[in-house]
C-alpha cells in the first residue's frame, strides 16, 4: 500500500500531512543524537534528550545542506545530506519494519538546482526511492491545495497570507479559463514580518495584529476575492488578530489551514501516483511560464520543434538534439507566453564564429537548460561533419530571459 507524504520543510519547523489531506502536524526541524550510542531523536524529543543530557542536537537542517555543512557530533563529522536523511527517516518512520511504499514531496520555499538534488538524495538515502521523490516550492504547493477545493473558491482571484517566525508572506493566484486554462501563481515576502514571541502577551498580539491588518489594507487595495486563505503557525489560533480578521473577512470567504503546503504538496503527489491530469496548467516559480521552440526543416517541411512547453517544471527540463545547418548562420527560436500568447517573441542566436562551410556540412549540437525561472542557458557546439570536416568543437552559448517584463 502507497503512502502519499507532503513535507514543508524550514529551518524552524517542519510540517506533514500522510495519507489525509484534512490532517497535518507541526515539529522543530531539529536532530539529536545520543552521546553514547547510534540513537537519533527528532522534534520535541529531540530537545528532551538534549535537556536531559543524553543527547547533541543539530538544528537549522536546510540551511546546513545549502551551505553543505557538516556536525561534529561525539568526535564524529556527520555531512548535512547524511544528517538529513537521518531526520527524513525518523520523521518517516522509516525504522519501525512498515512496508509501504512512500510516494513524497517535499516543499521549501525557494528551490534551485542544488538544492533540489540535495534533497532528493538526502530522501534516497532516507529509504524513498528515486522516482518516487518530488520538490516544489510553496507557490506550487498551494495551487494544488486550491485547485483542489471547490471551485466556487478560486473562480476569481485568491489571495493567501502565511505567517511563520520571522516570515510573512503574501499570495496571490490568478484563475484564467480561456482556450488554455491555466492559473498564475506568485508571492512577495512582506517587510513587516515578527517574532511570533511577541504573540505570547496580550501587547505583543495587538501589535501583530496592528501589522497584519496594515499590510492587508497595503497588498488588497479593494480587489475582488473568491477566498483569501490563512497558512502558517501564526494563524494557528486568531484570536490575536481581531482587526486583521475583521477587515479579510469583508464580503470575503476566508479559510485558515496553518498546514497548507504540505498538505498540497500530499494532494499533487496522490494525483500523480493515481494518474490525474492537472485540469488547470499552473505557472509558477518552479514551472515554466512560456513555450519555446525551434524553426527546423524535417523532410523539406518547415516545422517547429517545442523545446521548453509552459507549466513543465523547469528544474526537470532540459533537452539536446542534433541539427545539420542548411546555409545558415543562426538558429531562430520563438517565445510564446501562456498569459499574452498573441506577441510571441522571436529571437534569433546567431553563429557566425563557427567555421565557414559548404552547404548542409556543419553538424551541431544544441543543448537547453534553465538557470533559474526565468532564463534558458542555450548552448551550440560545432560537430563539424564526419572527417570531411573535422569538429572545432567551438561553443556557443546565450541566455533567454523568459520573465515578463
Amino acid at each position: 500500500m502507497n503512502r502519499y507524504i507532503g513535507i514543508s520543510l524550514n529551518d524552524d519547523y517542519t510540517c506533514i500531512c500522510i495519507n489525509d489531506k484534512t490532517v497535518s502536524r507541526f515539529q522543530p526541524t531539529v536532530i539529536a543524537k545520543d552521546k553514547t550510542e547510534d540513537k537519533w531523536t527528532i522534534g520535541e524529543d529531540a530537545y528532551k534528550a538534549t535537556l536531559a543530557g543524553s543527547g547533541v542536537i543539530v538544528d537549522k537542517l536546510l540551511s546546513l545542506l545549502e551551505k553543505n555543512g557538516t556536525a561534529t557530533i561525539s568526535r564524529v563529522k556527520y555531512k548535512a545530506i547524511d544528517i538529513l536523511a537521518r531526520y527524513f527517516r525518523e520523521l518517516l518512520g522509516k525504522d519501525s519494519n512498515k512496508t509501504e511504499d512512500d510516494i513524497v514531496a517535499i516543499t521549501i520555499r525557494k528551490p534551485n538546482r542544488d538544492i533540489v538534488s540535495k534533497l532528493k538524495e538526502a530522501m534516497i538515502k532516507a529509504g524513498v526511492a528515486e522516482d518516487n521523490v518530488y520538490i516544489m516550492s510553496h507557490t506550487e504547493s498551494f495551487a494544488h491545495f486550491v485547485l483542489d477545493q471547490d471551485n466556487s473558491l478560486f473562480n476569481r482571484m485568491v489571495g493567501m497570507f502565511e505567517l511563520n517566525n520571522q516570515c510573512l508572506y503574501y499570495y496571490e493566484m490568478h484563475v484564467s479559463r480561456g482556450t488554455k486554462r491555466y492559473v498564475m501563481v506568485g508571492s512577495e515576502a512582506e517587510d513587516e514580518a515578527f517574532s511570533l514571541d511577541i504573540l505570547k502577551t496580550t501587547s505583543g498580539g495587538k501589535i501583530a495584529d496592528k501589522i497584519l491588518t496594515t499590510v492587508a489594507d497595503r497588498v488588497m487595495n479593494n480587489k475582488s476575492y473568491s477566498a483569501v486563505f490563512l497558512s502558517g503557525r501564526g494563524f494557528q489560533d486568531t484570536n490575536f488578530a481581531t482587526n486583521f480578521m475583521n477587515y479579510i473577512c469583508k464580503r470575503r470567504r476566508v479559510l485558515i489551514e496553518p498546514g497548507m503546503f504540505a498538505i498540497g504538496a500530499e494532494i499533487c503527489v496522490r494525483n500523480k501516483a493515481e494518474g490525474k491530469n492537472e485540469e488547470y496548467m499552473i505557472l509558477c516559480d518552479t514551472r515554466s511560464r512560456a513555450d519555446v521552440s525551434v524553426k527546423v526543416t524535417l523532410n523539406e517541411k518547415s516545422e517547429t520543434l517545442p523545446i521548453v512547453r509552459a507549466g513543465e517544471s523547469w528544474m526537470d527540463t532540459s533537452s539536446c538534439y542534433e541539427m545539420i545547418l542548411d546555409d545558415q548562420d543562426y538558429i531562430d527560436f520563438q517565445v510564446t507566453s501562456i498569459s499574452k500568447p498573441q506577441r510571441p517573441l522571436r529571437l534569433r542566436m546567431m553563429l557566425d564564429t563557427f567555421p565557414e562551410r559548404d552547404k548542409r556540412t556543419t553538424r551541431i549540437r544544441m543543448s537547453t537548460e534553465f538557470t533559474d525561472a526565468d532564463t534558458l542557458k542555450v548552448t551550440v557546439r560545432d560537430l563539424g561533419f564526419g572527417d570531411i570536416f573535422p569538429a572545432s568543437d567551438k561553443e556557443i552559448v546565450e541566455e533567454i530571459d523568459l520573465s515578463e517584463k
